[in-house]
Formats: C-alpha cells, structure tokens, sequence
C-alpha cells in the first residue's frame, strides 16, 4: 500500500470520479425504470466488496484528517498566544 499525500484539488478529482461512477449507476436505474427492465443482471459481489472496503478507508482518512485539522488548530493557537 502506497501513502500518497493530497492536496485539496487531488482530494475533488477523486471525488468526482466517484461521483461520475454514482451518477452513471443512477442514470443506468432511471433507464432501467424507465424501460420497465427489471432482471438486469450484474456480477456485483467484488463491486460491493470494494465499496465496502472504500467505505472504511474513507471513514478512516476522514479520522486522519480530522486530526491533523486538530493539531493545525493547536498550532495557529499556540502560535496566537506567544504573540
């Protein structure tokens, strides 16, 4: 597993891709709907899987981050009080 960092602008071009990805699965239900096709079949367990898994590095990254924002906090405070 490879730690990359991120900046802000790396942190959208990845969320828009998974954005594109949700949104193209909604319009595939909307046609689906649409054309009353109701036994659209999908191999969706490695899919679901890797959602799954997804869902907890997000949830985990979302903590990482929440904890540099903390320690950013300390920081500019720290800072502020010597001054």
């Amino acid at each position: 597993m490879t730690l990359k960092p991120y900046d802000p602008a790396m942190l959208d071009r990845f969320a828009l891709r998974l954005l594109d990805l949700a949104a193209m699965m909604r319009k595939m239900s909307q046609n689906s709907r649409e054309y009353g096709i109701v036994d659209f079949a999908l191999h969706d367990k490695k899919a679901s899987e890797w959602i799954a898994n997804l869902e907890r590095w997000g949830q985990k990254s979302q903590a990482d981050l929440e904890i540099r924002i903390l320690e950013a906090r300390a920081a500019r405070r720290a800072a502020s009080a010597a001054e």
